[in-house]
């Protein structure tokens, strides 16, 4: 049976529920069914007593349940408890099992309706400032991270450039100290006695020193 409208209290607030019902008619109690209503078929059984029952029935699950359990977060648990409080009572009843009883859809009242989206609305707000705070903590991570690789190259690079100038200046104090003693009396003897033949230097020693040229 489709589109069975049940205006249903719940724990918060009243809520309109379109269902639909499956079941069928016990084939061992369809004899004492036909006897107790006079000779009256199953499509008026189900019509004149049953789809009462029912409606009576599904008013006596859905207050266990909150307005939001029913509207989105436990519809399916909620149509499972609804299936089953069915099943015992309209067994005993009418002879009727019942398979399903499924919650099509589900409508609010203005002011529930209200309340539903300002606290959907607060906890996608919540949501969002959330990420934002993560995003915000992800971003100052990844700017740390940056900045202290970047110093890290710059002192590795500071670094390099004081050793490159260290053992320059090593090599040429290296260089000045083997140059000083490679600069000996003989050789500095030897340099003279050279300019002297090249150039026709002639030098004469006494109280007053001159070099003349030739």
């Amino acid at each position: 049976h489709a589109d069975w409208h049940v205006d249903a209290p719940a724990n918060g607030g009243m809520v309109k529920l379109n269902m639909t019902v499956n079941y069928s008619f016990r084939a061992d109690k369809v004899v004492s069914l036909y006897q107790k209503f006079n000779g009256m078929d199953g499509e008026n059984i189900v019509e004149s007593m049953v789809q009462n029952s029912i409606i009576a029935y599904i008013k006596e699950v859905t207050p266990q349940f909150t307005v939001m359990d029913i509207y989105s977060d436990k519809r399916a648990e909620v149509s499972q408890a609804i299936t089953e409080y069915l099943d015992t009572k309209l067994t005993d009843e009418y002879g009727i099992n019942i398979a399903s009883a499924l919650i099509i859809d589900v409508q609010l009242d203005e002011t529930l309706q209200a309340k539903i989206q300002a606290k959907e609305q607060a906890k996608q707000d919540a949501e969002k400032a959330e990420l934002d705070k993560q995003t915000a903590i992800a971003q100052g991570e990844a700017d740390k991270a940056k900045a202290e690789a970047e110093a890290a190259v710059k002192k590795i690079q500071a670094e390099a450039k004081a050793e490159q100038t260290r053992i320059a200046a090593e090599a040429e104090a290296d260089a000045n100290t083997k140059l000083n003693s490679s600069i000996t009396d003989e050789l500095i003897r030897m340099k003279e006695a050279e300019a002297r033949l090249k150039h026709g230097w002639v030098t004469v020693q006494g109280a007053d020193t001159v070099v003349t040229k030739e």
